[in-house]
């Protein structure tokens, strides 16, 4: 790993920035969950009795980070927001190195499970928990309690494109140190070392026996390539590679048996006008339509399928279907026909009626998944991870995963 530097030029300004914007959202919201991590503010951290010498910040830092890369896993708790002065959502996760991941996010009091895999979130949990998001869609009906495709600002957090540990421990060494002396601390009855980075909210504290990091307090945890990032306070802790075993025998689990049958929330899917059926002779009718992003989502593609039934109460029922993929901010042109074949030149009346629902893993999405998770878990076992995270697939771009922390 690179040497931990407190001259970073190229995120000056950026920083210099996000240090704005927090005093504005500041000024609107009151407060922020960073603030009781202030010194004088009545948070959990407390001084020791006696104010011992300030440390050299540099070299606690660069071992801790160099640490922090090589960890098979790790465990993150504590509050994030997907944006300076977001909803703030509690959290409880467990996060291989390649990105892969499982635990719990919740919101307003509502929990949800959440896991990560091959650059893909998904989220469990009670219909109010979708409600709180804003969130509209064909197929609400099928979101309580079932597994929902989201994104990182849905969830507050993309756990792969920030907190796979080598991916975390670049993001906090290419901050700024505020200062080049670290403070010892009394944090949660355990001696640590608070260290300052640039910004009016960025701290760090190393645990003085261990030497890692114990406890981040970041108001932009920015992705690499990204231009912005969720605000966290998260408590730290290494996990082994059973751990890590057990995250890849979950995601195994649920790709094999559940994920199929996910629904997709990360673009609000809706007819543009009316669809339209039409019959001739048969009668031979055709259903099609147009579909669109009714929600003006940033980017990704969200697979949507077409159900159509055309009815008489003479000849029955036929049904017929179509799906294809709709991109964020695009249309859809989507269309099947059937045919009753009926013999003679009688007249019949066929209604029609259509509905349109999403598919958060296609079956092509969940081989790939499935062979990823056999590649990270060989990789997490051997001691290294897969050189590119799951923060990022395909169809998505960094933007993207934190809309700024979306899938």
């Amino acid at each position: 790993m690179a040497p931990v530097s407190h001259i970073r030029g190229r995120r000056s300004g950026r920083w210099a920035l996000a240090a704005a914007g927090a005093a504005l959202a500041l000024g609107a919201t009151g407060c922020s969950f960073l603030d009781d991590l202030r010194p004088g503010s009545g948070g959990e951290q407390e001084p020791t009795p006696e104010a011992a010498e300030p440390v050299d910040a540099v070299p606690l830092l660069e071992d801790a980070l160099a640490d922090l890369a090589e960890y098979p896993a790790l465990t993150a708790s504590g509050q994030v927001a997907a944006s300076v002065g977001g909803d703030v959502r509690d959290t409880s996760l467990t996060v291989t190195d390649a990105g892969a991941a499982n635990g719990t996010v919740s919101a307003n009091g509502i929990e949800g499970d959440l896991v990560s895999a091959d650059g893909k979130l998904f989220i469990r949990a009670e219909e109010d928990f979708w409600l709180d998001q804003g969130v509209f869609g064909p197929d609400f009906d099928d979101f309580d309690e079932n597994w929902v495709r989201a994104t990182g600002a849905q969830a507050g957090i993309n756990p792969a494109s920030t907190l796979a540990p080598p991916v975390l421990a670049e993001i906090l060494g290419g901050l700024e140190l505020d200062s080049e002396e670290a403070t010892e601390e009394n944090l949660d009855d355990v001696l640590t070392y608070r260290i300052d980075l640039a910004g009016e909210r960025n701290q760090m504290w190393i645990n003085a026996e261990s030497g890692q990091v114990q406890r981040i307090a970041i108001e932009e945890l920015v992705p690499p390539e990204a231009e912005s990032g969720p605000q966290v306070r998260l408590d730290l802790a290494q996990a082994d590679t059973a751990a890590a075993g057990e995250v890849y025998d979950t995601l195994t689990g649920l790709a094999e048996e559940e994920l199929t049958g996910s629904r997709d929330a990360r673009i609000e899917v809706a007819w543009d006008g009316q669809p339209a059926m039409n019959c001739e002779p048969g009668p031979d009718c055709t259903w099609s339509g147009t579909v669109r992003d009714a929600g003006g989502a940033s980017s990704g593609t969200v697979a949507v399928q077409m159900a159509v039934t055309f009815s008489n109460d003479t000849l029955g029922n036929q049904e017929c279907s179509d799906s294809g993929g709709l991109e964020a901010g695009g249309t859809l042109e989507m269309s099947c026909s059937a045919n009753y074949d009926s013999v003679g030149d009688e007249t019949y009346t066929i209604d029609g009626s259509a509905q349109l629902s999403t598919r958060g893993l296609t079956s092509g999405e969940q081989e790939e998944m499935l062979a990823a998770l056999d590649e990270q878990r060989a990789a997490t076992a051997s001691g290294g991870s897969e050189e590119e995270t799951e923060g990022t697939e395909g169809s998505e771009s960094p933007e993207e995963t934190e809309e700024t922390g979306g899938d």
